[in-house]
C-alpha cells in the first residue's frame, strides 16, 4: 500500500475519532445536565448536584469504554473468521492444480 494512502487513513481515522469523542461528550453533558441540575438560583453546584454529575460523567465514561472494548472484539473475531476463510478459498483452490 502506498504510504501516503496509509497517512491518509489514519488522519481519517484520527478525525472520526476526535468526532466520535465529541459527540460522546456533548452527549454526556446534556444528558448530565438534564439529570443532576435542579437549581440555577446558585453559582455554584451543590453537593448533591456535584454528586450527582461525578457519578454520571463516571457511568458514560465506564461504559462507552466497555462499548469500545466489546465492538474490538468482535471486529478482531470477524478480521480472524474472515482470514480462516480467506485459508480455506485458497486451500481448496489449489488442490485441483497438481
Amino acid at each position: 500500500m502506498d504510504p501516503s494512502m496509509l497517512q491518509q487513513s489514519g488522519v481519517q481515522g484520527v478525525k472520526y475519532n476526535m468526532l466520535a469523542m465529541t459527540k460522546l461528550f456533548d452527549s454526556m453533558s446534556k444528558s448530565c445536565f438534564s439529570k443532576c441540575i435542579s437549581r440555577f438560583n446558585q453559582p455554584d453546584l451543590a453537593v448533591g448536584e456535584a454528586t450527582c454529575v461525578d457519578r454520571c460523567t463516571l457511568k458514560f465514561i465506564q461504559t462507552a469504554q466497555l462499548v469500545t472494548e466489546e465492538m474490538q472484539k468482535a471486529h478482531e473475531t470477524e478480521i480472524k473468521q474472515q482470514q480462516a476463510l480467506q485459508q480455506m478459498n485458497q486451500g481448496f483452490g489449489g488442490m485441483g492444480r497438481q
